[in-house]
Formats: structure tokens, C-alpha cells, sequence
């Protein structure tokens, strides 16, 4: 196979990753500015309700190490295709079935359970598919994805609400395009796995957790997500209550994040291919923690778009292939063979952040009143990212 066409296959195989992360966000964001009617309707506090979507994220987590390992001993693809068919099968029962708050927590964390092995997987085969030199570009292409379902999840679910005057049928469909993705896995996704004997019998976890720099990578991924997390999670229900923006706009204000994202995270993912990735990091975080700070005082819909538009640029999802192409350097030097156990635990660190964010925030709304103390807490730990950052080696 010539240049031209291996270019070709890689370009594919990173769209249909591009289209799976799509989809998962589509599948877990959509969620968010329902949160306020399925808290009347099963009459539940704040808490409660972050509750759910933190048992989301605590099983998703839970996936992250287990599904790494289990990529490197059995294939990535096959696993992918396997867990994106249970977290359709998750959300199609959510839309269908959940009659009760139990049935609710269960199927959302089925949905989670099958999302948990997509990043491991999805990076893996990314390492596997395309040069070193172009993985930050590589894996921007891939997080368009996540613009891409924010902006989907976000925009729909409160008009099809107000329409329909029903959720089921947003998450049933959802559930049904994510299984048909599950499908296109099965066609474009290469089958590029060498599996070893030595790796069938080692678990490198110490190895790679003893490395400081992908170490902090993996913490200040923490404390960027736990930024990102409250301000999607969150974001709606702040706009609603708090600045009066009506349902149908609030999910739209929030996914102006992931619209303003997508140029500028192809542009810093391809710079920090050629000219490093410590410098720009250190100057991602601490913008990142000024917009959402500026947030608590947006009061106007335009300074709020302002706010939004430029954590969109500077924020999380900027900083994503950064992280992922900068822990990715570190973890081949460490053992070139136990890619997806490292994005694994990269990964189940950074999104810890997401399972006890939504209920952090949920907490501080009901002790206070309000979210804007949770935003502080957000910016502050943006700034603690970014202070992590200056202990990590720019080269593997």
C-alpha cells in the first residue's frame, strides 16, 4: 500500500472514530437539559439528579483500566464493537424503560459500562493507525466527535421536549443510531492488534503509574475535566434558573462551547505536533479558569456567549489533544505494547473528574442557592492544572 492510499485508510478509520465519540456525546449530553424535568417528574433534589449522571460516569470509569487491559489481550476492535453495542442497548432501555429512579441509575449505567471502553480503544487504535509525529492532529480530528455530539446532545433534546412533550423517544432513537455505529465499526476499524505472550501475561500498571510525566499529564487531565464537566453538566440548568434563559436556548448557550472548539482544537493539535506541547498547555489553563470566572458574572445573553465561545477555544476541549498526544509520547516509552492499558488509566484518572464533579455541583446548589460557587471551584481547579503542568517534560 503507497503513501496516498495508507493517508486515505488512516482518514477513515479516524472518522469513524470521530463519528463514535460523536455519538457517545450526543448519548450522554442530551441528558443535561432534561435534568430539570426528570427531577419533577420523579420529584428528586439536585443532588439526586447529579447523581444519575454520575452513575454514569462512576461506571465509565470503572471501565476505563479493565477495558485497556482487555484491548491489548483480545483486539481493540473487537472490544470496541462489543461495548458501543451495550451502551446502545443501555440508552435504547432508558428511552423505552426507565419508569422509576432505580431504573433510571441502571440503565444509565449500562449505557456507561458499554462507553467506558471507547476512549482506550478508540486512542489505541488511533497509536496503532498513524505516525507518532501526527498525533495531536490525529486525535483532534477524533475529539471533533465530541464537539460534534455536545452540540447535537445540547441542541436537540430541549426543543424535541418541548415538541413531543416526551423524552423517551430522544433516547430510543439516540440508542438505536448508537448500535448502527457498532455496525460501521465492523467495517472500516482495522483489525491492527499484535498481541504477544508477553503481553497476554503482564499488566504494566505500576510501570506506567510510576512515570511522573505521564503522571501529572493524567492529573491535570483530571482538573480540566472537572472544569469542563461542571460547566456542560450544569450549564443548562445555570442558564435556566439563574440568568432566565428560556429551555430551548439553554442547551443551545452551553453547546456553543463545542461549536467554537472545532477549528481551534485542529489548529492547536497540529501546532503542538510541531512545536511541543508544554508551552501551550501552560497558557490553555490558566485562560480556561479566567472565562469560567468571567461566567459567574455574564449576566447579558451576549457577554454569556462571549464566555462561552472563548472557554471554547481556550478550555478542555482544546487542551484534549494535547493531553492525549503528550500522555501517548510517554506511555510508548514506557512499554509500546500496552497502549490502550495506558490510555486506560489516563482516561479513568482524568474522568474521575466527571463522577464526582456533577455531584460537587449538585451539593453546592442545594447548600446554596446557586452555581456560582461551583464555578469557582471549577476555575480553581483549572488553575491546578496548570501549576501540574510545569512538572512534566516536554519529551518522552
Amino acid at each position: 500500500m503507497n503513501n496516498t492510499e495508507t493517508n486515505k485508510s488512516s482518514l477513515l478509520i479516524l472518522i469513524a472514530l470521530c463519528l463514535g465519540w460523536t455519538l457517545i456525546y450526543a448519548d450522554r449530553t442530551s441528558l443535561y437539559p432534561l435534568l430539570s424535568v426528570i427531577g419533577k417528574d420523579f420529584n428528586l433534589s439536585s443532588t439526586l439528579l447529579g447523581t444519575i449522571t454520575g452513575s454514569y460516569f462512576l461506571v465509565y470509569v470503572a471501565m476505563q483500566i479493565p477495558a485497556g487491559m482487555l484491548a491489548d489481550k483480545i483486539g481493540k476492535k473487537k472490544l470496541l464493537i462489543i461495548t458501543f453495542l451495550i451502551a446502545g442497548t443501555g440508552l435504547l432501555s432508558f428511552g423505552l424503560f426507565a419508569r422509576s429512579y432505580f431504573l433510571l441509575l441502571l440503565f444509565t449505567a449500562l449505557h456507561g459500562l458499554g462507553a467506558g471502553a471507547f476512549y482506550p480503544c478508540a486512542y489505541g487504535i488511533m497509536m496503532n493507525a498513524t505516525d507518532s509525529k501526527n498525533w495531536g492532529i490525529s486525535a483532534a480530528i477524533i475529539n471533533l466527535g465530541m464537539s460534534l455530539g455536545l452540540v447535537i446532545g445540547l441542541a436537540i433534546s430541549g426543543p424535541l421536549y418541548l415538541k413531543f412533550k416526551s423524552y423517551s423517544g430522544i433516547f430510543t432513537a439516540l440508542g438505536l443510531f448508537t448500535i448502527l455505529t457498532a455496525l460501521v465499526f465492523t467495517k472500516i476499524l482495522p483489525n491492527a492488534d499484535k498481541i504477544s505472550k508477553d503481553s497476554l501475561k503482564s499488566f504494566p500498571l505500576i510501570k506506567i503509574l510510576k512515570n511522573k510525566n505521564f503522571l501529572f499529564i493524567t492529573l491535570a487531565q483530571f482538573c480540566a475535566l472537572y472544569e469542563y464537566w461542571t460547566a456542560v453538566t450544569w450549564g443548562a440548568t445555570f442558564f435556566q434558573e439563574e440568568r432566565g434563559i428560556s429551555m430551548q436556548l439553554a442547551g443551545l448557550f452551553v453547546a456553543i462551547v463545542g461549536i467554537s472548539a472545532v477549528l481551534p482544537s485542529l489548529f492547536i493539535g497540529r501546532i503542538s505536533d510541531k512545536f511541543g506541547r508544554k508551552k501551550i498547555a501552560l497558557m490553555l489553563f490558566p485562560l480556561g479558569a479566567f472565562t469560567i470566572f468571567l461566567m459567574t458574572y455574564a449576566r447579558s445573553a451576549f457577554s454569556i456567549i462571549l464566555c462561552l465561545v472563548a472557554y471554547g477555544i481556550v478550555g478542555k476541549s482544546s487542551w484534549d489533544p494535547i493531553a492525549v498526544a503528550w500522555a501517548g509520547n510517554h506511555a510508548a516509552a514506557i512499554d509500546k505494547d500496552a497502549m490502550g492499558t495506558a490510555m486506560g488509566i489516563f482516561n479513568f484518572i482524568g474522568m474521575m473528574s466527571a463522577v464526582v464533579a456533577p455531584i460537587i455541583t449538585g451539593y453546592l446548589k442545594d447548600i446554596t442557592g446557586s452555581l456560582v460557587s461551583a464555578y469557582y471551584v471549577a476555575a480553581a481547579m483549572s488553575i491546578l492544572g496548570g501549576l501540574l503542568i510545569f512538572f512534566v517534560e516536554d519529551e518522552a
